[in-house]
């Protein structure tokens, strides 16, 4: 995806987009390169300063656009997806640290930014000068470096310390006396890369902005980064997939290759989620110092540290001819190294892995939207708070937002356990409302929020294409939580293979005769309800001969049969039909529907399980960190939740971004299948990385090594919902559009 979210934001891409069309990519550039390396400006650096492209964060009374960081990241982005070469980077890093100082010093930096002039900035962690009182100003020396853009930068904002301890910023000039620039030879080779060196330099205390934090200077300078980088992944993303829907081998697509679908469909994941730690990022500018450092150490773990693997394993599915010097792939490579060295860096999963540290917060703020209705709600749920539940649940008996009583009916009524849904059942809310819902939840911790559980992706099925008798009896008792459902779909034969099924639902008087058996079913053992798949015309194709059924389970013939997982717990089921009737009251739609109210049952049941990121599934990394003992062992597991952080603020920020989408009146796009798979990874990751810090006490089992427990029970996480595979089929033909094995 494109950083781009509002009409303004896409317009200002899409401007960007076409410059870089014009002006970017091999053809144009490898003519170019000894100058690029020189620092000379390129030829159409001009065309872009008129244009404004370079300054669209900068205020309008000083010549620039007007725009904030967010504008400046979808041009830096498109610039990248077109891999531009040049100084434009640099000069929109620099603008947007100097803009944060209101001082004259600033204004001149970036009057002269606007005016055209290029510019770069040396961040402390590469190397800070050193500043000596000298009267009324200061004598700067040392060097630093190397950094992007300063060979060819017409004002360098460095950072340098004083005796005391204080961080000075100051611009200097590579025509000042005293000033060297040493060209060095750069990976990326549409830009240049140099060290700088000072010597004795005088600086008048008025010439120092004052106004320039560093910590927010380096958030600043890396989301930019990020941003790129998200823009260089996603041209490997569209490349990579116009190239296997063309390229043929034993007379087909290789795109319709199962093996190199999977390959495409988890660079277009890692691509998502890169643009979605780089948009945090930036947006979190405006945020305080502590969520910016959060933000921005996601992206830079996310984006900008993974993206050089990102653009090998796009290089791997072109084959040969993507490490071929013609390619455009080699300078995308290159280009994606040296943002990493810029940008990335051990410390930030470092940082961000402290067990101590706060979390991000992904709050959308709509606090005054529809103020009438937050009213409602308000009140509506400061009622049902006087009220007490006073019945376990039917689904889990051990968990508070399963149980039943006066509380969770009053909520039921006001539509506010499932809000989503239609009236009168729900609110029919729009994701304004649903926001405004769970805030006002959230208000009130004190407050347990229902769950329906298995039945929140089997009631709106119910709703949407049964009867009128079926919902009347089945959604409010459902809503109130005195139904308990299962999902009888899978079989051992089919797995996640439905359409296979062998379970018949033979047709007889009054109704249906099923024999059959299904298997990993959650629930089933506390179980009223069960939806159903069988199959009603064995002769019909594999996709049309499928029923959807509501089934009693306490109906004759049905048998029940736990299974003990590797835990030893018993969370799953088979359950056997021996001529069980089913009468025709409870078939949803007509005999053959089945497989499309199969789908959206599945669509409902991916986003729900999904969404469980929101859920806390560090907790044994944190554990681990809390009470490491040595340094170095401090280090690795600090190292390793940092970066299961990133990943899991990534999934989030996604979900954020598909959140102000739909806001936006947009439809739902891929988040939900890239948060599944991402949610996976970070499942398995979390139990690899667990034992592997838990060492010898691994060997011992129990309740008390919450490692090995969490462990036995990941496979239960992973496979919930379907299989990765599956959905990383779903994501290659439904999102990418390659062609069907």
């Amino acid at each position: 995806m494109a950083l781009a979210l509002t009409d303004e934001q896409v317009q200002i891409a899409d401007t960007m987009a076409g410059f870089a069309a014009r002006h970017g990519g091999l053809d144009l550039t490898r003519a170019q390169f000894d100058d690029l390396a020189a620092g000379r400006r390129p030829g159409f650096w001009g065309a872009l300063v008129d244009q404004g492209l370079h300054a669209v964060h900068l205020p309008e009374r000083i010549g620039g656009q007007g725009g904030g960081l967010a504008e400046a990241a979808c041009v830096v982005e498109a610039a990248g997806y077109g891999l531009l070469p040049g100084p434009l980077l640099p000069t929109v890093v620099a603008g947007a640290v100097a803009a944060a100082d209101p001082g004259p010093a600033a204004r001149a930096v970036l009057d002269d930014i606007v005016a055209g002039r290029t510019a770069a900035v040396i961040l402390p962690q590469a190397g800070q000068l050193r500043a000596t009182a000298a009267g009324d100003g200061w004598r700067v020396s040392g060097t630093t470096g190397p950094e992007i853009g300063v060979c060819g930068a017409e004002r360098i904002l460095v950072s340098a310390a004083t005796e005391a301890g204080e961080v000075l910023w100051i611009t200097v000039h590579p025509t000042m006396s005293g000033v060297r620039v040493h060209q060095q030879t750069p990976t990326d080779l549409t830009r240049d890369v140099g060290v700088l060196h000072v010597d004795d330099v005088p600086v008048s205390d008025g010439d120092v902005l004052r106004g320039v934090d560093a910590v927010r200077a380096r958030c600043l300078a890396v989301s930019m980064l990020a941003a790129e980088a998200a823009g260089i992944a996603r041209w490997c993303v569209d490349n990579v997939v116009a190239y296997l829907k063309v390229r043929e081998q034993f007379g087909r697509p290789i795109g319709s290759f199962q093996a190199l679908q999977h390959k495409a469909a988890l660079l277009f994941i890692n691509s998502e989620l890169a643009a979605a730690a780089a948009w945090d990022a930036v947006r979190a500018a405006d945020q305080s110092v502590p969520q910016h450092q959060i933000a921005v150490a996601g992206a830079a773990i996310v984006a900008v540290g993974r993206l050089p693997e990102l653009v090998v394993d796009a290089l791997t599915m072109f084959g040969a001819i993507g490490y071929t010097w013609e390619h455009d792939l080699h300078l995308y490579w290159k280009r994606a190294i040296s943002l990493a060295a810029a940008g990335s860096g051990t410390e930030w999963a470092h940082t961000l892995g402290d067990p101590v540290a706060p979390g991000r917060d992904f709050t959308i703020e709509i606090a005054d939207v529809e103020p009438d209705f937050r009213a409602t709600v308000a009140a509506a749920l400061d009622r049902a708070a006087l009220l007490r539940n006073d019945t376990p649940g039917r689904q889990n008996p051990d968990h508070a937002e399963f149980w039943t009583g006066p509380q969770r009916t009053a909520l039921a009524g006001a539509g506010l356990i499932a809000p989503h849904l239609p009236g009168p059942w729900g609110l029919d809310a729009t994701p304004a409302r649903q926001l405004i819902i769970d805030e006002e939840f959230e208000k009130r911790p004190h407050l347990v929020r229902p769950s329906l559980g298995i039945a929140e992706w089997i009631l709106p099925t119910v709703l949407a294409a049964g009867t009128e008798a079926q919902r009347a009896q089945f959604a409010a008792p459902t809503l109130r939580g005195e139904l308990g459902w299962c999902q009888l779909f899978s079989e051992p034969g089919a797995g996640s293979d439905l359409a296979s099924l062998s379970t018949r639902a033979t047709k007889v008087d009054g109704g249906w005769l099923v024999n059959g058996q299904k298997v990993w079913t959650s629930s089933a053992q506390r179980a009223d309800w069960g939806a159903l798949l069988a199959r009603t015309d064995p002769d019909a194709k594999k996709h049309r001969g499928i029923g959807y059924f509501l089934v009693d389970m306490s109906t004759p013939g049905i048998r029940v049969r736990p299974l003990r997982t590797a835990s030893g717990d018993e969370h799953f089921n088979e359950v056997f039909f021996d001529d069980v009737f089913v009468p025709d009251a409870m078939l949803v739609g007509e005999p053959t529907d089945g497989w499309s109210h199969a789908l959206s049952t599945m669509a409902n049941e991916r986003v729900a399980i999904g969404a469980y990121i929101k859920l806390d599934k560090e907790s044994e990394l944190r554990a681990l960190a809390s009470r490491a003992g040595e340094a170095a062992e401090v280090t690795m597991v600090r190292r390793a939740l940092g970066e299961v952080r990133a990943a899991s603020n990534a999934i989030a920020a996604l979900a954020v971004r598909d959140t102000l989408n739909r806001l936006a009146g947009h439809g739902p796009g891929p988040a939900s299948s890239v948060g599944k798979v991402a949610t996976a990874q970070i499942v398995r990751r979390v139990t690899a990385d667990a034992l592997a810090f838990s060492g010898r006490a691994a060997m011992v089992g129990g309740a008390e090594q919450s490692a090995v427990a969490h462990s036995l029970m990941m496979p239960a996480e992973v496979i919930g919902g379907g299989t990765v595979e599956i959905q990383l089929n779903i994501i290659a033909t439904m999102i990418l559009g390659l062609p069907r094995n």
